[in-house]
């Protein structure tokens, strides 16, 4: 007799067996219709199921989707998968959003999304096509899409990273691309005054009608350069907009109690920021070339050119790197109070990052309002003299519970941290300080502080600590490259304490 378990597995396994049958059948109609499976439309219709069972549990299910998606690139003459979802990628996205509208339904979709983007590959270049659905993961990870499906955070946080790092890759070109414009133009302008320059030494003058053939000439030459000035900006904003939302999407995260939905939205953070800091270098650099281009349409006379470029002008809008810093700047501090060691070091690192490309003067107030959230954890255990038991629990009914691992209970703020994590802790912050100190961008940032923070490296450096030593010394050494009499003061009056038993 077969019991109720054994009956579901064999219709765990009939149902495998059925969908790995119907992805070869797909294989088997795309070789027996050659060119007319994807004229009859049953490419576009097949696609996004084959990527949907990319993600499948089943391992045979999945190696079949594998093959068959090699197998349809080959048919319709792409050398990749890739270059096969990229020439149908409107098809594809389109059904993702459809079906991101009906989460209930499809709750797999966030993870075929994410899969997409990181198995194929080209997310970089389906880009534009990302905003619609950036949009949808934006709403499902604000609070009342949290609630509604919890399960779906972290799919959801893989999604918006692989965007993300789309995002990156497209601005970490889009300064070079904009340098080379600027220099392609300079080229030309150059080449122009040698022209009228030439023209006026020999003395030669042109008729009407050869006057007129320039002038076209010259328009529809400038014509070009607007244009093309033009649809790099738009593909700009575009890198800048789907970024913003990412960045939006993941900063109240920083603040969850999670440990993988708060290291997912750290991770967004860095590349976001990063990413963003590339697109205002390439919107400098365009803005440049745009008032360069200005002044010589204003001297060709071309004024309703002038005026296309003119009313173009984005710049009320690209200034998106601070502004998004500064919301996010506080749920950092938040982030940097969790009792998660793990969280917290990831944390600083983050924080490293950002304050270097933002620059140290934006964070030099914020350094000394919201800083004592980060160097009472350098005074901390084991600087810090631990209560006694009896202390701590004068009556053993009142003990705190030991908390097993499968147990949700939230950590009380008074726990203690075990002291090697809060040693991890520590050299995660004095790495920070390291960091900051050593990079001329950032240093002015603990340039406020640089009393308190000094101080306190200096007591871990001479205590004798193991852990902590060559993390103090590092940090050490940058704090000393912004005010080396400091340091050596300190050093001293703490060698002058020790000797005189104080």
């Amino acid at each position: 007799m077969y019991s109720c378990y054994d009956f579901a597995v064999i219709l765990l396994i009939v149902y495998h067996i059925l969908k790995q049958v119907i992805i070869d059948g797909i294989g088997i109609f795309a070789l027996c219709l050659g060119s007319d499976f994807a004229s009859s439309g049953f490419l576009n219709s097949s696609l996004y199921l084959l990527l949907e069972n990319l993600i499948y549990s089943n391992f045979e299910v999945r190696s079949s989707s594998d093959a068959v998606l090699h197998l349809l690139s080959t048919t319709s003459g792409h050398s990749t998968v890739g270059q096969l979802v990229l020439a149908n990628a409107d098809y594809i996205v389109d059904s993702v959003c459809r079906q991101l509208r009906h989460l209930d339904l499809n709750p797999h979709v966030p993870n075929v999304l994410a899969s997409m983007l990181s198995y194929v590959g080209v997310g970089h270049k389906i880009l534009p096509l990302l905003e619609e659905p950036m949009r949808c993961v934006s709403q499902e990870l604000e609070i009342l899409g949290r609630h509604k499906h919890p399960d779906l955070t972290i799919p959801f946080l893989k999604a918006v990273s692989e965007i993300g790092k789309a995002s990156k890759r497209e601005a970490f070109s889009l300064p070079s691309q904009a340098h080379c414009n600027l220099m392609l133009f300079k080229s030309k302008v150059s080449e122009r005054e040698k022209e009228v320059q030439a023209e006026l030494r020999q003395g030669s003058s042109s008729g009407f009608a050869d006057g007129i053939d320039v002038t076209l000439m010259e328009s529809e030459q400038w014509e070009t350069i607007v244009f093309k000035l033009t649809d790099s900006r738009r593909y700009r904003q575009t890198v800048g907009s789907i970024v913003g939302s990412c960045l939006t999407a993941a900063t109240p995260l920083l603040a969850s109690m999670s440990q993988a939905a708060c290291l997912a939205a750290l991770d967004i953070i860095e590349e976001g920021i990063s990413t963003l800091a590339k697109v205002e270098e390439a919107y400098k650099l365009e803005k440049e070339t745009k008032e360069a281009i200005e002044e010589e349409l204003q001297s060709c006379s071309l004024y309703q050119l002038k005026d296309t470029l003119t009313a173009a002008d984005d710049s009320t809008v690209e200034n998106r790197l601070l502004p998004a810093m500064n919301k996010i700047w506080p749920l950092l501090v938040v982030c940097v109070q969790q009792k998660n060691t793990v969280v917290v070091r990831r944390c600083f690192s983050v924080i490293s990052s950002v304050v270097q490309i933002c620059g140290g003067d934006f964070f030099s107030r914020r350094f000394h309002t919201d800083g004592p959230h980060f160097w009472k954890l350098l005074s901390s255990s084991p600087f810090q003299k631990k209560p006694n038991l009896k202390e701590r629990t004068p009556n053993l009914k009142e003990r705190t519970p030991l908390q097993l691992p499968y147990r949700s209970a939230d950590v009380s703020s008074e726990d203690p941290i075990a002291e090697t994590s809060s040693l991890k802790v520590q050299v995660a912050l004095l790495n920070m300080i390291a960091d900051l100190s050593q990079n001329k961008r950032s240093a002015s940032a603990l340039e406020v502080v640089m009393k308190k923070v000094s101080g306190l490296v200096v007591g871990i450096a001479c205590s004798g600590v193991a852990g902590l030593h060559d993390a103090s010394v590092n940090a050490l050494k940058g704090l000393a490259s912004i005010d080396p009499d400091l340091i050596w003061l300190l050093l001293a009056d703490n060698e002058l304490s020790d000797k005189d038993g104080i």
